[in-house]
């Protein structure tokens, strides 16, 4: 009795694979699934970085109110490209929250990094963090008992806001394109701003915001003054207030924005 060989995996006679119209469809049909997904993803992504900007820039806020806990006030300006050896120490506040005390073990990165400093000088090469801008106040406790004070280098903030530009970077109402700071220090009150809000779109123009500090600095045109060292001059100076979010606030922040 002859037996045929037996192939389990064989390919029976007459089978023919798919035709290239069968081979199209398929094409077609993961492309429409990608063209589907793909936007969705990337907006998923644009949303975890909001949320990690968002949660960096309260981890700085709350290293800020610890350093003031001991110095008695808060550290100075913070330049976004704060390594760069064109800025100075107290153009570099958060490197201030290091060293000799560590408040916070390490400098985030802005997700959202801008084209321009704070003094509109283009940034040339990373790493860049977040903007801090704010009221000045001289340091009134004997001078070299402050760890980042010197007899030439005696900056420190009254109130500060720590900013991101935000998704739409650098957008058209952004606070660095207006060189105007948020909180209307420099003659910035002529400059509303506007805080991004995902409800109105993942790339919705706006900025990323954190107010803290002295409430009685915001909205105060610091322009005329340099620094909150003459509270009774700017009292009879008139400020307009700073406008954020179409509300104009004078001596106390935004809700929504601030650490506490």
């Amino acid at each position: 009795m002859k037996h045929e060989p037996i192939f389990p995996f064989s390919i029976p006679q007459g089978k023919k694979g798919f035709t290239l119209i069968e081979l199209l469809i398929v094409i077609a049909i993961i492309l429409i699934l990608i063209a589907i997904a793909l936007p969705n993803f990337l907006e998923a992504q644009i949303r975890a970085r909001v949320t990690k900007a968002r949660g960096e820039m309260r981890t700085l806020g709350i290293a800020m109110e610890a350093y003031r806990l001991d110095w008695n006030k808060y550290p100075s300006y913070n330049y976004p490209n704060y390594t760069s050896n064109t800025v100075s120490r107290s153009q570099a506040g958060f490197t201030w929250l290091t060293s000799p005390n560590a408040y916070i073990t390490s400098i985030p990165e802005d997700p959202f990094p801008g084209e321009v400093d704070l003094d509109g000088n283009e940034l040339t090469g990373p790493p860049y963090t977040y903007t801090m801008d704010g009221a000045e106040v001289p340091y009134v406790a004997p001078i070299f008992s402050h760890p980042h004070s010197s007899p030439f280098n005696t900056e420190g903030l009254a109130t500060y806001v720590i900013f991101s530009l935000g998704p739409d970077r650098p957008g058209v109402e952004t606070v660095v394109d207006h060189f105007a700071s948020p909180i209307c220090s420099g003659g910035g009150c002529s400059n509303p701003i506007s805080s991004y809000s995902p409800t109105n779109g993942t790339k919705s123009k706006g900025d990323l915001f954190l107010y803290g500090g002295d409430r009685r600095w915001m909205g105060v045109d610091m322009y005329p003054l340099r620094n909150v060292a003459d509270p009774a001059r700017w009292k009879t100076t008139p400020h307009p207030g700073q406008v954020v979010d179409g509300v104009r606030f004078f001596g106390t922040f935004p809700p929504h924005l601030t650490l506490f």
